[in-house]
């Protein structure tokens, strides 16, 4: 019995180091996050200048409203990985993460087709977009559309290592994503194309590697056990 009372002791002793850890990270990212983006506003403002600023939070608020779908489906989805660990059924974690991912990519071509209609045709014929800036309003809001499609294919990996509870990543990855865009809108002050255009760009970019370096480091945990099917 004392063995067994000591094994319990150990393991209680590593879930708390374990979600210590976890919050620590969680919490350093938020302040780190949230400093960042603060200053950040304050530069993309003289950047790209009152007109285009506002152009750019009207057409990027799509995004934000996508985001509460993003955040919902989530969760749904950590719940079923989390199941499955918990489980320790690794066949089913990999179905769940297929399956997962195949109705998020589906769900993103709807989403296109969509944006690309009824979408597109809002902006042009409802939205009051500033005279000689439609081009640009064009293709931000295509770089706003095609940066929510790949992070929407994303989830069902940022699911995967929130399930995993790989929580120093996840923070890493947030402070990743915020500083470079930082670098980015200082760097293209010093260009003299169009700011919005290339704002929306390097935006998208920036996504776009977040995703990649997510996806591989996720698929590297799903794949780190053999299959086993529990008995």
């Amino acid at each position: 019995m004392e063995g067994i009372e000591y094994l319990y002791f150990m393991q209680q002793q590593d879930i708390n180091k374990r979600i210590a850890k976890n919050t620590f990270f969680l919490y350093v990212r938020m302040l780190l996050t949230i400093l960042v983006s603060l200053y950040s506003s304050r530069i993309v403002l003289q950047v790209l200048g009152a007109s285009d600023y506002g152009l750019y939070n009207v057409i990027g608020g799509i995004l934000t409203m996508f985001g509460m779908l993003s955040s919902a489906l989530t969760v749904g989805t950590q719940r079923f990985l989390t199941y499955a660990l918990g489980e320790n059924n690794i066949v089913k974690l990999k179905e769940i993460f297929s399956m997962s991912l195949l109705l998020h990519v589906i769900l993103s071509i709807i989403i296109f087709i969509f944006s690309e209609t009824i979408g597109l045709w809002f902006l042009k014929h409802v939205m009051n977009i500033p005279e000689g800036r439609e081009v640009a309003a064009f293709w931000v809001y295509q770089f706003t559309i095609l940066g929510f499609i790949v992070s929407l294919i994303q989830v069902p990996f940022q699911s995967s290592l929130i399930a995993h509870e790989r929580m120093n990543m996840y923070a890493y990855m947030s402070i990743y994503d915020v500083t470079m865009k930082l670098l980015l809108i200082l760097v293209l002050q010093y260009y003299q194309f169009d700011k919005l255009i290339l704002y929306g760009g390097s935006i998208l970019l920036v996504n776009i590697s977040s995703v990649a370096i997510y996806n591989f480091y996720t698929l590297s945990l799903i794949h780190i056990s053999e299959p086993t099917r529990p008995e």
